[in-house]
């Protein structure tokens, strides 16, 4: 893991919340750490909002995700890279994405998951 700037301890703890909130499946929790204005972009659709972004993640977990590692990690200011090995719906997946914070909270969102 690599971090730079002043950001990154507060970052890092928001990365290992977000995992733990997913593993709990609590979706209104996670819906809560984004920015009223937050867009969350993947290839297949983008959601805007808090309730578009509860809506993602309540139907990620459908997909029964099983975070078995976050291999790289960077952040840099208010920007936070990362790579974690999942399993989707028992499938090994490669997730890679970037989260942007405003104030604490997340405002920008990508993810991509690539088969292995």
């Amino acid at each position: 893991m690599t971090t730079t700037g002043s950001k990154a301890p507060s970052a890092q703890e928001f990365l290992d919340k977000q995992i733990e909130l997913l593993t709990a499946g609590d979706t209104a929790g996670l819906a809560q750490r984004y920015a009223s204005d937050a867009v969350f972009v993947r290839f297949d659709k983008t959601f805007r909002g808090r309730g578009e972004i509860k809506t993602l993640f309540d139907e990620y977990l459908l997909e029964k995700p099983d975070v078995q590692s976050v291999e790289n990690v960077i952040i840099s200011d208010d920007v936070l890279m990362y790579q974690a090995t999942e399993k989707l719906n028992g499938k090994l997946v490669t997730a890679v994405g970037t989260l942007i914070f405003v104030n604490g909270l997340v405002w920008r969102q990508t993810a991509a998951f690539i088969d292995r």
